[in-house]
């Protein structure tokens, strides 16, 4: 591959990313490609957002095991 179509691809990939779509019968699918670094950075600003919702889990307390 010529180095500018490298480039090309590696700009697009680190920027809005590569988007296609895939229909199977019934279902469509919406896919992105990205770099593994813009992947990483992107969701370290949601976790790191104001808006990000984080959830906790509960466990039962009188919860038993048994033994046969």
């Amino acid at each position: 591959m010529p180095a500018g179509h490298t480039e090309a691809l590696k700009a697009t990939l680190e920027g809005k990313g590569l988007k296609f779509h895939l229909k199977t019968g019934n279902a469509k699918w919406e896919c992105t490609v990205l770099d593994r670094a813009t992947h990483e950075r992107r969701k370290a600003e949601r976790t790191d957002s104001s808006s990000s919702v984080s959830t906790t889990a509960t466990t039962s307390s009188n919860s038993s095991t048994k033994s046969h």
